[in-house]
This record gives C-alpha cells, sequence and structure tokens, in this order.
C-alpha cells in the first residue's frame, strides 16, 4: 500500500479505480486477460478462484484440491458462531442476504482466522530455513520454543469437539498421494505435521491438527497469499450459513435469541438491589 490519498494517486494519473483483474467494456468482460466466455463451462470455481486472486489458472488436480478444502469448511452446524448468527439474524425480519451477511461478519481472527496464522508460520518457516541455511526442523523447534515461551497458541492444533477430525484425515488422503507425486511440493505438509509432532513431544501428550492447520498447508503448497485466507473461508462458510439461514427462515419462528429466556443460562453479576436516594451522588 502506497499510503497516498486516492486523489493524490488520481491526479498523478492513475485511474481512480485501477485494477489488473478485470477490464469490462461494452459488451465484453475480461478476466486477467481471459474472455469470460472462454471461461464458463471451461473452469471450475475453484480455478476461477484462483485466477482472480493470483491471475493464474490451476491444474484440475490442484483446484480439486483446493475445491476439497472449500468443501471441508463449509459447515460445522449452530455449535459454529458464524452459523447461529446468521440463523438468528433470519428469525428478526431482515432480508436473506442480510442474514447471511450477518454470519459472515462474525468470521475474523477468532473465527476463521486460523488458517492465515497457520499459512503466515508456513511461509515463514520455509523460508527462513532457505533464507539461513539452517535445517528445516532445528527452524520448527526454534520457532515453536520462541512461541511457546511466550505463550503463543500453534494456529491449527487442537479442537473443543473434535479428536479425530474427519475432514482433516479425508484431506489428507487427497493431498499425502500429490505430494508422492510431486504434483505439488510437499514441503508445507511436512512442516506442518512437524509442528505438531514436536509440540505433542513437549507436551507429552497426544497432539491433534484440525481443519484450519491442513487447510493452511494445502492452501501453502498451491501458493495462495496468506493474506486472503479469511476471504476464501467466508467464501466456503458461506456456503453454510446461506444453507442456515435459509431453513431458519422456513421454519417462521420469530426473533430467536442466542439461548433460551431460562434464568440460569444467563447469570447477572452486578450489584444487587441498589436505590437511589436523593442524598446520593449521581455520576
Amino acid at each position: 500500500m502506497s499510503g497516498r490519498s486516492a486523489l493524490e494517486s488520481y491526479q498523478k494519473g492513475e485511474g481512480w479505480w485501477q485494477t489488473e483483474i478485470s477490464q469490462i467494456k461494452k459488451n465484453e468482460v475480461n478476466i486477467r486477460g481471459y474472455k469470460m466466455e472462454d471461461l464458463i463451462g471451461n473452469i471450475s470455481y475453484g480455478q476461477m478462484l484462483y485466477l482472480l486472486l493470483c491471475g493464474d489458472i490451476l491444474d484440475e488436480k490442484k483446484a480439486k484440491l483446493f475445491e476439497s478444502v472449500l468443501v471441508a469448511g463449509a459447515d460445522h452446524g449452530p455449535r459454529a458462531p458464524s452459523i447461529a448468527a446468521g440463523r438468528m439474524a433470519a428469525t428478526c425480519g431482515i432480508s436473506f442476504n442480510s442474514a447471511v451477511a450477518t454470519g459472515i461478519n462474525l468470521l475474523g481472527d477468532s473465527h476463521g482466522g486460523a488458517t492465515e496464522k497457520g499459512m503466515k508460520l508456513l511461509y515463514e518457516t520455509w523460508e527462513e530455513a532457505r533464507e539461513s541455511g539452517k535445517d528445516l526442523y532445528q527452524v520448527i523447534d526454534s520457532k515453536l520454543d520462541d512461541m511457546l515461551s511466550k505463550k503463543e497458541k500453534l494456529p491449527g492444533i487442537g479442537h473443543q469437539l473434535h479428536d479425530d477430525d474427519p475432514r482433516v484425515n479425508r484431506l489428507y488422503e487427497l493431498a499425502e498421494p500429490m505430494a508422492a507425486e510431486k504434483e505439488i511440493s510437499g514441503v508445507y505438509l511436512d512442516i506442518a505435521e512437524q509442528y505438531r509432532r514436536l509440540l505433542a513431544e513437549k507436551k507429552k501428550r497426544s497432539i491433534t491438527m484440525n481443519i484450519d492447520g491442513v487447510a493452511a498447508a494445502i492452501q501453502c503448497e498451491i501458493g495462495l497469499p496468506a493474506e486472503a485466507a479469511k476471504g476464501i473461508f467466508a467464501l466456503s462458510r458461506g456456503m453454510g450459513i446461506a444453507a442456515h439461514a435459509f431453513e431458519e427462515m422456513q421454519t417462521g419462528v420469530l426473533v430467536k435469541g442466542p439461548c433460551p429466556n431460562d434464568e440460569e443460562l444467563v447469570k447477572y453479576t452486578g450489584v444487587e438491589n441498589r436505590k437511589l436516594s436523593g442524598g446520593e451522588e449521581v455520576r
């Protein structure tokens, strides 16, 4: 980012909106130099998304692997805050698209951000090993010790519900043969696994990879930028949010809050039974 104002950039000859992504003219739509009519029916959703973000068309095997990540993240039921928010919004009389947007707007660093954090760690680890000439596993060990000393959480590890997540197992089943056949490097899958293994050794207990961890490794393998990860996850989880919001709208139930009106579910922890007298100072 240049830090210049839009007006300053425009006055220096740049377009008010400047893009390398799409060129739109009368009766003509071009994406990254390709005619839209040539793309339609010839490339998949995953290939189109990668083209828009990165400027190239993934080969079919990599695109299928990428789409598997999108499918894996699509839904995790109303336990997930984004799904629950979309369903609540759907009972409040707003439009369907607004209900979907409500759910998507809950995706951020805490809910939906671990893939981006994981990708940054994997990219940084590989880059540090290459630039320093150090053994990759020594770099992993050093970085993990540093994270633990700072009480930082290793992204992509552990889950509140699953200790053997079927989504993770399936994504590994798809990715590992591609690494063995050199269709992807396998480097980032290996780094992610080494972080998990080392953490388990240091903690002296079983440690599981979660969906964010394997998604981070796969997206690094196909060269996606880490900074795009939350947006990609929003497109993935958006499918589930749309389905749940639509289902909730069909029930006809109105104004469903985050929990029933049972007193024990919402605990008041403030001051009890205060009275306002004429001599008290009001602040």
